[in-house]
């Protein structure tokens, strides 16, 4: 029997396939094309987030959605940092430290009233699901007011409770009330930081009224209104509970001892971050300690079990530090910041939910900068001065693109970002598009080196976890260090750079020369969507034993 001829069935099977894919693409919405853009909801009357995750289902379409949201939630933090820069120096400081719990993780926002969009591409080799976020300006206003002005009169009632209670020397009592207000001024911190994006604000204004404005209190039994600011409830917090701070053990069982006043459940599982000098995201050797020392008391005081980053984990989703917590097995992720105060420090620690990011609960230390001094450990890294400068280079003239977005992080996530001499450092990256890498790695003493460059992401790596293949053993100089990701959608202009030892050092005479030189320049458009850049980065601080 003849064989029938199988080349031209195989053939019509790819014009199939070919002609499927084609159609799909063309049925695709504008958000998709343009990754984000749409005309049916524009810049200037909706806030809108673009995400994407490879493959597609259930999990997919969720990881798409998250990725959605959380560019979204970045969409308000740049915003609201974008202000903060220009006010004068001492007023910016006071904005950041009001809203450091907000900011130090820009993907942590979770608005109310978002709706979502999807669409799933299905190309039958590498099938993407698309989603977009949306929510209009003017109702994202109405929704924040009304939060705001409810959150405003529940905080005015437990004060006016806890207020009661002191009068009648109940005093236990009392502190527990005004405890229970920590996350409800993050509630309210978070709904005041909303307000200034709805509103669309081109200016900072009076946008945190709680900052330099009391809260009015309403008695029940008198029409006259009493004052109490933030401020000064933390400031009767210390003065109800009276807690010794004479070593960093006696700051670290009072952070424990408030988180757990404020949190019901008797037992979870907790991944504490080292935390951070100000908003720099720089640690320090008070930070490390501190973090031994909170670990400890949790097993002292309470039935919270500290757990560590896991070796090694893939995220799923953008949120790379609630991947890390959930693969690391906690329940809770506690972070913070502590900011110089004069002859003060003032540490601000929160716990949140590592799924819902909701605050459960905060703690606010004031403690002498002489009990550091004493115990020989520094807040700030050696060569703090410089870091900044090299932090500053590299944020002047970053690139931002509404279509390409690129993510990198170590093996201890992204944020807060600790390594003591002798740790593996692992580095992933992540991209929505195919595009050209360059890694950027600037060393506690100033030098900088060019890690990978011209890195080529291809479709079929396109939204999945690439590692990069070197590990990295930490070793001096030690300080505050930097890790840049570059991303383009063209080739970048190669680098003069000297290779000492295996290491190609880049040759420029300033942190300024280097950040612009790194960048290269943009090919001018010729149309819309011709090219794209869009960078990330990662502040790391390394230390001896």
């Amino acid at each position: 029997m003849q064989t029938t001829p199988r080349l031209p069935f195989l053939l019509l099977i790819a014009l199939l396939l070919i002609t499927t894919t084609t159609q799909a693409n063309v049925d695709a919405p504008d958000w998709v094309l343009t990754f984000g853009k749409s005309k049916k909801y524009p810049a200037s009357r909706y806030l809108v987030g673009f995400g994407s995750s490879t493959g597609k289902g259930s999990e997919a379409s969720q990881i798409a959605q998250d990725n959605a949201r959380a560019d979204l939630s970045r969409t308000i933090v740049v915003h609201v940092k974008s202000l903060f820069s220009m006010v004068s120096e001492e007023k910016n400081q006071q904005f950041s430290e009001y809203v450091s719990s907000i900011t130090q993780s820009s993907t942590s926002i979770q608005l109310m009233g978002l709706q979502t969009e999807q669409y799933v591409d299905g190309d039958p080799i590498n099938p993407t699901t698309y989603a977009l976020a949306y929510v209009s300006l003017a109702e994202l206003n109405r929704i924040y007011e009304k939060k705001k002005s409810e959150l405003r009169n529940q905080i005015g009632r437990i004060i006016a409770d806890a207020q009661s209670d002191e009068q009648n020397s109940r005093t236990a009592e009392a502190a527990t009330k005004y405890l229970s207000l920590y996350p409800l001024y993050e509630e309210l911190k978070e709904a005041e930081t909303i307000l200034l994006v709805a509103n669309q604000s081109s200016s900072i204004g009076n946008a945190f009224d709680e900052l330099d404005r009391d809260i009015k209190v309403l008695p029940s039994d008198s029409s006259e209104a009493s004052l109490m600011s933030q401020i000064e409830v933390t400031n009767k917090i210390d003065q109800l509970l009276s807690q010794e701070k004479k070593s960093v053990e006696d700051v670290a069982r009072a952070v424990v001892f408030q988180l757990s006043k404020q949190v019901g459940n008797p037992s979870g599982q907790v991944l504490i971050t080292p935390l951070t000098y100000q908003d720099t995201k720089m640690s320090s050797t008070f930070a490390r300690y501190f973090r031994a020392a909170l670990e400890n008391q949790l097993g002292n005081m309470v039935h919270w079990n500290a757990v560590r980053e896991t070796e090694s984990f893939r995220p799923k989703s953008v949120q790379i530090m609630r991947d890390l917590a959930n693969a690391s097995g906690a329940e809770w992720l506690l972070s913070g910041t502590y900011w110089e105060q004069g002859e003060k420090i003032k540490l601000m620690a929160n716990m949140r939910d590592v799924n819902t990011g909701k605050v459960l609960a905060g703690a606010t230390i004031i403690f002498d900068t002489e009990l550091l001094k004493s115990a020989h450990l520094g807040f700030k890294p050696q060569n703090f001065t410089s870091a900044l400068i090299e932090q500053k280079a590299f944020a002047e003239g970053e690139f931002i693109s509404g279509q390409l977005h690129v993510e990198v992080w170590t093996n201890k996530g992204n944020d807060n970002l600790l390594f003591t001499e002798g740790d593996t450092m692992k580095v992933y990256i992540r991209v929505n598009r195919e595009s050209h890498i360059r890694l950027l790695y600037i060393l506690a003493d100033g030098q900088r080196t060019l890690l990978y460059d011209d890195l080529y992401i291809d479709q079929s790596k396109v939204n999945r976890v690439v590692e990069v293949p070197e590990e990295f053993e930490c070793s001096e100089p030690f300080g505050a260090e930097m890790l840049v990701c570059l991303a383009s959608t063209v080739p970048f202009k190669k680098m003069e750079t000297v290779e000492v030892e295996g290491y190609l050092f880049i040759k420029g005479a300033s942190a300024e020369v280097v950040a612009k030189s790194a960048r290269g320049f943009k090919r001018k458009k010729k149309k819309e969507g011709d090219s794209h850049q869009a960078e990330a980065k990662s502040t790391i601080t390394t230390m001896e034993n």
